[in-house]
């Protein structure tokens, strides 16, 4: 992938030569490099139009592009699994704190100002002559190679309050401490409460992107630290256990759990799709029942229900030993039907039935 990459770049330097444009690798992809990492995401900043670059990337590699009128950006995804995002060199004006930007066409200088930290400022040329010759104007050579996390000026957490969270995000992925200054501003920013001013979605947006994160219990940590958490949900209840899981909807399933009479309104004021919340409410509603489920549960939620509570008996989690023609079958009408049951998965819940001939005997006994 390391020298496919590098040709990829080099014919799209050509390309953007030959277009008269100028463009430059820059942010994740550039940082990543710097410190000997690689990525299959790389951010391609154009001084000029980007449409020519786009075009020549869907006719020599047979890649799928999707533009996004409105930010003047498109993702380019290449068959080898390279993902492209290109967009033109632009100048960021905030009108107020936390509101989105208007932005300008500009040149490279301008761009790398709207970044969020100076380690995300570094820039690398794709032009033939000086490919992947360096252009560092905001030190981030020295934010990335002592490590630490700076931002670029002092209005930054005001103009773009969601770069509190992607601080302690950056903080916790590459185990880089903030700046004097930085921290200073950040504390200055969360007691001033500017998190606040952002729209509920752009905070939960946030939050995802931490629980994506490899080591979401540090940045949780680091977020709890500086009273961060406390925009997301009151008195966010989290352990170390949140990093044995791979996947975000396992992530807010035991953060659900942890939340305990307050899980169902957590996961509500995420305001996250139906797919998304399938399994809190699965692990949840087993709980709340304190009964056999009537179903069994699914491998997801067996799983985050023992992480959990590792003691957790298993007959707890076995669904209901008999069904509703089973009931019917031994005399039971209508309502008796449910309301049998329901005594029943409680037993069983409880461990006094065992197997399917106790459960029956169970059900003969309530007629």
């Amino acid at each position: 992938m390391k020298m496919e990459y590098k040709l990829i770049l080099k014919a799209i330097g050509l390309e953007a030569e030959r277009a008269k444009v100028k463009a430059w690798a820059v942010g994740g992809f550039a940082r990543d490099r710097f410190i000997g990492k690689t990525t299959k995401d790389i951010d391609i900043c154009v001084e000029g139009d980007t449409h020519s670059l786009i075009d020549f990337c869907v006719k020599k590699y047979g890649a799928e592009a999707k533009c996004f009128k409105a930010f003047g950006t498109a993702r380019v995804n290449l068959a080898c699994g390279l993902k492209l995002d290109f967009v033109r060199c632009r100048a960021e004006l905030y009108p107020k704190p936390a509101a989105l930007p208007k932005v300008r066409p500009s040149g490279l200088k301008d761009d790398l100002m709207r970044r969020d930290f100076t380690c995300n400022a570094l820039a690398l040329s794709i032009m033939p002559g000086e490919f992947l010759k360096e252009y560092d104007l905001f030190n981030s050579r020295e934010a990335i190679s002592k490590g630490y996390i700076e931002v670029l000026h002092d209005k930054s957490f005001v103009d773009d309050p969601t770069r509190l969270f992607r601080a302690v995000r950056f903080s916790a992925r590459f185990g880089w401490p903030l700046g004097k200054n930085t921290e200073r501003l950040f504390r200055e920013a969360v007691r001033e409460k500017r998190a606040s001013l952002l729209s509920r979605q752009r905070i939960v947006n946030e939050f995802v992107k931490i629980l994506r994160e490899k080591c979401s219990y540090k940045a949780l940590k680091l977020a709890d630290k500086y009273g961060l958490l406390d925009f997301v949900f009151g008195n966010l209840k989290y352990g170390s256990k949140i990093d044995t899981l791979s996947t975000f909807e396992e992530k807010i399933a035991l953060l659900s759990l942890m939340q305990g009479e307050r899980g169902a309104d957590f996961v509500s004021s995420l305001l996250l799709p139906k797919e998304g919340t399938a399994l809190c409410f699965e692990v949840l509603k087993w709980r709340e029942a304190k009964a056999a489920p009537a179903k069994a549960l699914s491998k997801k939620a067996v799983k985050i229900l023992k992480l959990y509570k590792p003691a957790v008996e298993p007959f707890k989690l076995r669904p209901l030993l008999l069904k509703a023609e089973d009931a019917l079958a031994l005399g039971f009408k209508g309502g008796e039907i449910g309301s049998a049951l329901k005594k029943l998965a409680k037993a069983q819940y409880r461990g006094k039935i065992k197997n399917k001939r106790a459960a029956v005997s169970f059900l003969k006994t309530l007629k």
